[in-house]
Formats: structure tokens, sequence, C-alpha cells
């Protein structure tokens, strides 16, 4: 069985994320995975999806009035996309306190990355439930400070966008996608290979297609600037 959170690590994590709280079956909640229990972070997710977008959206805003609503969404989806989620979930050293099943962890790591990505959300969700807007603004804005500050619209577009125009400048075509595991399971992973002139460059996996894609485009396109270095421009 998986095991249960303990007060200690509880408080360990508040003191990380910055946030103390009132109701800590909340927390408990936001960091049980649905293999663990039946009262799992899913909801607190979904809540925490949307207060993330709208703190994003806000700082956007009132920061960048030179640029269209297109621009702004391009750059908002860069900063709540699963990278970003995963950098946020590794500062918090997040996958040491998720409550998972026992078949969602392998020698101790957790099989999926992406329930760490999501756990980032459901705490916010969660802050959001127990302290409210100002709360969960805050926790957002303090966490997501470093990529605030370096967004612009050269890096907001996902690795799939930032590779096919790549080789397409080069005259080398389209990457092209293949998925060679579909997964099995509550909660499937899948794995993508991608490949550019027969070439195979990246592998990713992820809890969708799309995801495992554009995770093997991003292994692609690191292997690009390993070899091309500056000349990725």
């Amino acid at each position: 069985m998986p095991k249960p959170l303990d007060q200690r690590s509880l408080k360990a994590l508040q003191n990380v994320i910055g946030y103390q709280f009132v109701d800590c079956n909340l927390l408990k909640r936001a960091l049980t995975h649905r293999s663990a229990s039946t009262e799992h972070m899913e909801r607190l997710e979904f809540l925490g999806d949307a207060v993330l977008g709208l703190v994003i959206a806000e700082y956007l805003h009132h920061e960048f009035h030179q640029y269209s609503e297109g621009e702004l969404s391009r750059m908002r989806a860069a900063l709540v996309r699963r990278e970003s989620l995963l950098k946020v979930a590794t500062l918090w050293g997040l996958a040491d306190y998720l409550h998972v099943g026992e078949g969602e962890r392998h020698g101790g790591r957790l099989k999926a990355p992406s329930i760490a990505a999501n756990a980032v959300e459901s705490i916010i969700g969660a802050v959001f439930e127990d302290g409210g807007w100002g709360a969960a603004r805050s926790l957002v804005l303090a966490e997501w400070r470093q990529l605030l500050e370096k967004t612009d619209l050269d890096d907001v577009r996902d690795a799939k966008s930032r590779l096919q125009e790549f080789t397409q400048g080069r005259g080398w075509g389209l990457p092209e996608y293949r998925v060679t595991d579909h997964g099995v399971g509550k909660t499937p992973r899948f794995t993508a290979v991608c490949s550019v002139n027969g070439e195979l460059l990246g592998k990713g996996s992820g809890n969708r297609k799309k995801s495992a894609e554009l995770a093997a485009a991003e292994k692609a396109w690191e292997h690009y600037r390993e070899t091309k270095g500056s000349s990725l421009t």
C-alpha cells in the first residue's frame, strides 16, 4: 500500500512553497494521485490550471503593452506548459512528497514526471481554496518570477514549432513523429520518437500523444542546440 503523507512532510513542503495552510487536508489531497486514493488531486488540478492561467494572463496584460492578444496568448501558453510546471516541481522537490500507488514508482522515482507537473497545478488550486486569490497569485508570481522575467516572443514557441521552422529553413522538410507505445493502466503513458531526414533524434513520453510528441521534439531540439550551438537562430 502507498505510504500516507505525514505531518512532518506536509510542514516541510509548506516551508518550501512559502505558504502555510489553514486546512492541511487540502494539501494532502493536492499531493494524492488517483492511483493511491479516491480522494485525489484531479479536481484541485482543474482549479489550479485556471488560477495559474489567470495569474499569468493578468501579469502579461499589465507588463507587455506592446504585444497583441495573439502574441500574449502564445506567451501565456509557453509559461503554463508542462516544461514550466516541471521546472517548478523540481524546484520544490515535489516528487518526494507525492502520494502515489506502488505501480507509479520505480526505484523510488516517478514513472511519469507528468504527475509532478499536475501536482503543481493541484497545489495552486489548494492554495486558492485555502487562502483565496491573493495567496494563490503571490505563490504563482514568486515561483514563476524567473520564467516571467525571461519571457519574450522569441522563446514562446513550443518545441515542435521551433524544430519545424529550423528544419524547413534548412530544406530538410518536416520532422516526423511516431508513437511507439500507448501505455496501459490507470495512467497511460505514450512514447513517441522524432525523426528528421530519416534520422532518429529524439524520444519522449507523456500522458497524451501530443505531450509525448512535444517531449520528443524537445529532445531533438536539444540535439541540434548541442551540435549547432548559437547557429540556431
